[in-house]
């Protein structure tokens, strides 16, 4: 083989593993934008409902200061639904023409990239919060929570379980396509545990 012959096989195998990266990284960053968003969005009702006194969770906070914060969690929280609306999940995108090691890979570093993108934003959003009311600095810790759960449950059991699910040879037709719900729902499930 020539330089040349292993110079485009190179570039080949690079530009592979680029359109894996891509899209296993946009696969869960909109799974991640998925669950912040739902996390927001429910907060958003309940802290709703306890500003109209049907709910009676947060006992020293004004209704003004309530609904204020529903109102900025709501609109944080379907901002990241829409987000992630509009990326390669909404768009119907899906890894295909790869080994199943190759897709749990990049899943898994792709999951630990975004855990430590939510991390940082949350450390970010850190002095700025101060002496905002409670619900919005609940919101910031789910942003957190989101983080934490993407750099630990997420690579050891969503992607795990996800592939599995790709992967069995006696199951139903529609079993493989439920790979990302599972991720979405162990990651929705790991940030519940970790806001609580």
């Amino acid at each position: 083989m020539t330089d040349e012959m292993v110079r485009a096989e190179t570039r080949a195998q690079m530009k592979r593993y680029a359109i894996l990266g891509y899209g296993a990284l946009g696969t869960m960053l909109d799974i991640g934008l998925m669950v912040l968003g739902s996390l927001l969005v429910g907060l958003a009702v309940s802290v709703l409902l306890a500003g109209f006194n049907l709910v009676n969770v947060i006992q020293d906070l004004s209704t003004g200061a309530m609904l204020g914060s529903a109102l900025v969690l709501s609109v944080i929280g379907l901002f990241c639904l829409g987000v992630a609306a509009e990326g390669p999940l909404g768009r119907g995108r899906d890894l295909v023409g790869f080994k199943l090691w190759e897709i749990g890979a990049g899943r898994i570093i792709a999951a630990l990239v975004v855990g430590w993108a939510f991390l940082f934003v949350h450390g970010l959003l850190g002095d700025a919060l101060d002496g905002l009311p409670l619900p919005i600095t609940t919101g910031a810790d789910g942003i957190r929570a989101v983080g934490v759960a993407g750099l630990t449950v997420v690579p050891l059991v969503g992607v795990p379980l996800a592939l599995v699910a790709r992967w069995y040879p006696d199951g139903p037709d529609w079993l493989p396509s439920t790979d990302v719900p599972i991720m979405f729902v162990v990651w929705a499930v790991a940030t519940m545990g970790i806001v609580t």
